[in-house]
């Protein structure tokens, strides 16, 4: 925490640092207080130099949909910190089963995520989907790991030759980073880039474990792209991002092991 605080001494004003949100290897995320407006902290932490995620172009990225309003707006950052300020957004994340069938909206959601989808991005932006994949190839060495990353990008190579046109996509979307508060908001968005529609679209299906009707509804917002929906489709889409789990998994382990031996 005094490390952080630390931080912190360079951000212009007064910054508060207020309860902890969220953790993990790759950062740490507070509750703030920033010249009297409330906000959301991330501190990156040293492994996320090692990934294939770059500060800037996410910052350039979300400041190109700023007309969208499906993002946070940012208040403050310094990469070189390892800083990302933005204003706070109160709300929670939407649960769709029939208990709550009347609070949040499958349809509106198909929507905001086809606005996504067909916003233009510039192609000075990187391709932080390819950068990640060859980083994942290149950290898994193993027989069995290459076995799995071969076998996972067979089966995504399979999948997006389909005639398809990428699209500017989230990249990382599930639960966590997806905030209700009278309309949707996208958190998160350090792994957009260019991808298949699919992909996005199969990670929300996954993450809520929407049925069949569910997945209509939110077909039905998207625009009813049926080729898009296909549930065969959606299926072999979900067993590709299960594939990418495990590699994550894999080479964020073998990323903290390479820190420690830097650091011996």
């Amino acid at each position: 925490m005094q490390s952080l605080l630390k931080r912190i001494e360079s951000v212009p004003g007064e910054c508060t640092l207020e309860h902890e949100l969220s953790s993990s290897s790759i950062s740490k995320v507070f509750l703030c207080i920033l010249n009297g407006t409330k906000a959301v902290i991330r501190f990156d932490l040293p492994i996320a130099s090692k990934l294939a995620v770059d500060r800037k172009n996410e910052l350039n990225l979300l400041k190109s949909i700023t007309h969208l309003d499906l993002a946070p707006k940012i208040l403050y950052s310094d990469q070189a910190a390892g800083i990302l300020i933005w204003k706070y957004l109160p709300g929670a994340e939407p649960i769709f089963n029939q208990a709550h069938l009347n609070q949040y909206s499958l349809h509106a959601l198909g929507s905001c995520l086809y606005s996504i989808h067909s916003t233009p991005i510039s192609k000075s932006f990187i391709d932080i989907f390819s950068n990640s994949m060859s980083l994942y190839q290149a950290l898994l060495d193993s027989p069995s790991e290459k076995f799995l990353f071969n076998k996972s990008l067979n089966l995504y190579n399979k999948l997006a030759n389909d005639g398809v046109s990428q699209v500017f996509s989230h990249n990382d979307l599930h639960s966590s980073n997806l905030l209700w508060d009278k309309k949707y908001y996208f958190l998160d968005w350090e792994y957009s880039s260019l991808n298949h529609p699919c992909f996005d679209i199969a990670s929300l299906v996954r993450s809520f474990h929407l049925n069949e009707s569910q997945i209509h509804d939110f077909a039905v917002g998207y625009g009813l792209k049926s080729k898009l929906f296909d549930l065969g489709t959606l299926n072999q889409w979900i067993k590709f991002i299960e594939y990418l789990e495990k590699i994550w998994e894999i080479s964020l382990m073998k990323i903290k092991e390479n820190l420690k031996s830097d650091t011996r």
